[in-house]
């Protein structure tokens, strides 16, 4: 009879011990799928797209400082996809065709190195197979072989190529460019011209003058 006098007191002690496990159990219960689904994949399938959408608007950004000149009136990417020989050195490039006022058209091309050293052992490394039939060009006096009218900016860690079927207004270049905000110095500036010398020059306080 006594024990059965208890057996209340331990129903009543084992319902009580199973609404404080029960309470303790609850906030596991309101975890969704979508907090501990892995997102890695996701972000990393979106990242090119906006990649391409950021670089387009780091050169329309560019475009806007000192470049009236230029009067370029349209600008997309290159998918062409050609392989230029400074791709295999450089961490980044860019490509776009660029469209003026008159419908000209540019290919303009950006090669992105780690520092200083890497972009000038790049473009001598270019310089070595640039003239006609892949020969070895002298560097500040060898002619550059080209098909068209090329621009090339050697920079502290980027090298950017300007090319057109027609004649290029050099200075309008150099002059956009030295006005973006990374800009630091040209190394070397090359126009490159089909059957004419090629010529070798530098940009200091906006003249232009032969090396």
């Amino acid at each position: 009879m006594r024990a059965l006098t208890k057996l209340p007191g331990y129903l009543l002690a084992l319902t009580f011990l199973l609404l404080v496990a029960c309470t303790n159990e609850a906030p596991k219960r309101t975890i969704s799928l979508d907090d501990i689904r892995p997102k890695s994949p996701q972000k990393n399938s979106q990242k090119p797209e906006k990649s391409q959408t950021d670089t387009l608007q780091r050169l329309c950004n560019f475009y806007t400082n000192d470049s009236a000149s230029l009067q370029i009136s349209k600008i997309s990417l290159d998918e062409t996809n050609d392989k230029f020989f400074l791709d295999r050195f450089s961490l980044t490039r860019q490509r776009y065709l660029l469209t003026d006022s008159l419908d000209k058209i540019f290919q303009y091309k950006n090669w992105s190195f780690r520092d200083s050293s890497s972009c000038t052992e790049a473009f001598y490394n270019w310089l070595d197979q640039a003239g006609k039939n892949k020969t070895s060009v002298a560097l500040k006096s060898g002619p550059i072989w080209s098909s068209n009218y090329e621009v090339y900016l050697v920079c502290d860690q980027e090298i950017i190529q300007i090319s057109s079927p027609q004649r290029i207004f050099i200075k309008n270049w150099l002059k956009w460019y030295s006005g973006t905000a990374h800009f630091k110095s040209f190394k070397y500036i090359i126009y490159a011209q089909p059957k004419k010398k090629t010529l070798w020059l530098k940009y200091t306080n906006s003249k232009i003058t032969a090396l």
